[in-house]
């Protein structure tokens, strides 16, 4: 027999692939054999373990286009935001830094935030700088901002586009405090430049100061300079979604976030992302973690937001009924459905991912689906509908 005629039919080559892809994707799976095994490659440093998918799904996205079918929505979560069909199930920042798994977790999820993309390069923290916590299945992490900055983000989201991308990509984006006295000019200097330069290539942008792990940030964090931001975001990316990521806050704080938010919408802004991971300090982390901290905090993520999640778009909601509200903030399946109940357009996730894989966002979906129709809802727009009605009656 000759050597050509011994090769594998195509579509034989296809279905093992197929039958890898679903094995892996299955989130009990990936939590209970994959996620072992990855651990193990990396010796136990969870940075090393996300870098290590990123790179695969970089290598592997020729089969991206395989990977699509298994992760199909049920046709009733489809919503509009502005102007464009969106599957409202996506990624949180900091999934994907710097854009290097573009085309596979746009197979994957509805919509993606990639970055935070910052001008610049830079290293962050010195590692570790991440840790796990099993038990509670949260996520602490002192990262400082690690970025390729922005060449090196344009250059893949470039390459994906010309390549035929058209998934829903918004992108987090932050311009750095200098130390100087003109500290907050460098940083409107830096979102302009970085607004103008991503707004071809993106559907929206979300602008981040509320990372708990880079101090410089706390500048920011006053209404005129939201109202600034906002107004530079919407002169550089007219046409595109724009929202801010907001922090985690006490009942006692509301008032002043919501301040925030609204000076934002007042410049141009559409909405909101949150909450943020929450800023932790080194002497309430789990002991096991402490030992070997070289920081003074931490930022938490993970089921512990869960009350800080509801608070916080349940708030956004309310005080602004038509504001575009993506929730985030340990959202595993059973989260879901409340998070839209509670006023999110769409939620987004990292830790859960990270515990389950991407696959996690499968039974996420159908459970979500079931739900709306349990609850007499024809799709997801009938629900945000009603709920931007209420929300509109008690405002």
């Amino acid at each position: 027999m000759r050597e050509r005629d011994q090769q594998p039919e195509p579509s034989m080559v296809q279905d093992g692939i197929m039958f890898v892809l679903r094995k892996t994707l299955d989130p009990e799976r990936f939590n209970k054999v994959v996620r072992p095994m990855l651990y193990a490659v990396c010796r136990n440093d969870p940075e090393n373990v996300h870098e290590l998918v990123l790179q695969t799904m970089h290598a592997s996205r020729r089969f991206s286009s395989m990977v699509a079918p298994f992760f199909a929505p049920p046709k009733n979560l489809t919503i509009k935001i502005n102007g464009a069909d969106v599957v409202p199930f996506g990624t949180s920042a900091g999934m994907d830094k710097n854009g290097e798994a573009l085309d596979m977790f746009s197979r994957m999820f509805g919509f993606q935030e990639s970055g935070t993309v910052v001008l610049r390069p830079r290293e962050g923290n010195q590692k570790p700088r991440i840790a796990t916590d099993e038990k509670s299945m949260d996520l602490y992490n002192a990262q400082g901002f690690p970025s390729k900055g922005i060449d090196y983000f344009l250059k893949n989201i470039a390459e994906y586009r010309e390549n035929g991308g058209k998934g829903i990509v918004y992108v987090s984006v932050c311009g750095l405090p200098s130390s100087e006295k003109n500290a907050v000019d460098v940083a409107m200097s830096e979102m302009e430049e970085i607004t103008a330069r991503l707004n071809h290539f993106v559907d929206g942008l979300v602008w981040n100061p509320f990372s708990p792990n880079t101090a410089a940030l706390k500048l920011l964090r006053e209404p005129e300079i939201f109202y600034r931001t906002s107004k530079i975001m919407a002169q550089w990316a007219p046409n595109k979604l724009r929202l801010v990521k907001m922090g985690p806050y006490e009942p006692a704080e509301k008032g002043s976030n919501i301040r925030l938010l609204g000076r934002f919408l007042d410049g141009g802004g559409h909405g909101m992302v949150g909450p943020n991971t929450k800023m932790t300090p080194k002497d309430q982390l789990p002991e096991w973690i402490r030992k070997g901290w070289g920081y003074g905090s931490a930022g938490r993520s993970g089921t512990f937001l869960k009350e800080y999640r509801i608070r916080s778009v349940s708030d956004a909601r309310m005080a602004f009924p038509d504001a575009v509200i993506i929730g985030t903030g340990g959202i595993f399946t059973e989260d879901a459905y409340p998070t839209f109940i509670a006023g999110a357009n769409m939620i987004a996730g990292y830790t859960p991912y990270a515990y389950y894989g991407p696959g996690l966002v499968k039974p996420m979906m159908g459970a979500v689906s079931r739900e709306l129709m349990r609850n007499g809802f024809e799709d997801m727009e009938e629900l945000q509908a009603n709920i931007r009605h209420i929300a509109r009656k008690g405002s």
